[in-house]
């Protein structure tokens, strides 16, 4: 008999102890300073052949008249450098 209620009673503070880490959490979170400031976004450049929006760190260059094109793959800077030549 008196090992079933210091069962029911090691229980009951378990959970006590379950509800307050739970609550002191939440609190904790709501009144923290976020740990990083903003993110950015990466920028994005238009692929002049395909029209497809490249990361400009990721893509792929060619120069043309003093200007710098940004390519989603070599096929695209390929198609875009024959094209430059056949229209000269």
């Amino acid at each position: 008999m008196v090992f079933g209620w210091l069962i029911r009673f090691v229980v009951v503070m378990l959970l006590l102890r379950l509800a307050w880490k739970f609550v002191s959490g939440l609190a904790q979170g709501a009144t923290r300073q976020p740990v990083s400031g903003p993110v950015r976004g990466a920028s994005l450049v238009q692929d002049p052949v395909c029209g497809t929006y490249v990361d400009q760190g990721c893509a792929v260059t060619a120069r043309r008249k003093g200007a710098v094109h940004f390519f989603c793959s070599d096929d695209c800077r390929k198609a875009f450098l024959e094209d430059d030549v056949s229209s000269a």
